[in-house]
């Protein structure tokens, strides 16, 4: 019995489909995923901001190496570090405010660094965790924390820039950092190669979040050690969730 020539047809449309396509949705859901997390922040206690914190830098994260698989190019997960108190640094955004840029060539023949979109603030209360030693200063009195890289609730996958900048989408040749024209500063930051593995931090690595006390032009105050979700992402860009502190 011969194949239906609709049935044929429909084979032959899905025998079409490109990696770049697959790809092009992979990035799809995971900015419908990082929108659902936002419309989320802010609902219910500090636990449902963890959980709300934690599925919005997996989403970010998903997306930062779909724009490297996408691009053929490097890719990060920038995270807003510049320490307050200071003139203009934003004590909300530090350690809360993260970006996906790629890796992009200028008319000069330059590597900029270009947004693949907008800043995006975790909910409040939450903060990513520095690499480690997390400062003391970071931590409410009577407050410990774990430091240890292979079993501690501590983001290893980022690596730190003192001074970076990243291009404007827009036509103007001025440097933006996190909707700051014209200036640069602290970053920690995730990469992806254009084959989508992670060249930054160890195997698997590790982005962990927490509550802490935020105040106005004030280094945030981590408040308790047991409130801690993650990711652990592997080499290949795969991630797994970490919903405890003692799952690092």
């Amino acid at each position: 019995m011969g194949v239906p020539p609709m049935l044929d047809r429909s084979r032959a449309r899905r025998a079409g489909f490109t990696l770049i396509e697959l790809l092009v949705v992979i990035g799809v859901i995971v900015v419908l995923i990082g929108a659902g997390a936002m419309a989320l922040a802010g609902r219910g206690g500090e636990g449902a901001a963890l959980a709300n914190g934690q599925n919005l830098v997996a989403s970010m994260v998903g997306a930062a190496r779909a724009q490297a698989a996408l691009h053929q190019t490097n890719a990060r997960l920038v995270i807003y570090a510049q320490r307050p108190p200071g003139q203009n640094v934003d004590s909300m955004k530090y350690l809360r405010t993260i970006i996906v840029v790629r890796q992009e060539t200028n008319a000069r023949g330059g590597n900029v660094w270009v947004a693949a979109g907008d800043p995006v603030t975790l909910p409040a209360p939450i903060s990513i965790v520095p690499p480690p030693p997390v400062p003391t200063n970071h931590l409410r009195a009577g407050v410990t924390w774990n430091n240890n890289r292979n079993m501690g609730p501590v983001s290893t996958a980022l690596q730190t820039l003192d001074s970076f900048s990243y291009a404007s989408q827009s036509n103007q040749p001025a440097n933006r950092y996190f909707g700051t024209t014209r200036t640069n500063g602290r970053v920690h930051f995730l990469q992806f190669a254009a084959d989508g593995t992670v060249t930054t931090g160890q195997n698997p690595s590790k982005i962990a979040l927490t509550t802490a006390v935020l105040a106005a032009n004030a280094l945030p105050q981590f408040n308790n050690n047991r409130a801690v979700r993650g990711l652990l992402i592997r080499r290949t860009g795969a991630i797994s969730l970490v919903d405890e502190s003692t799952g690092f």
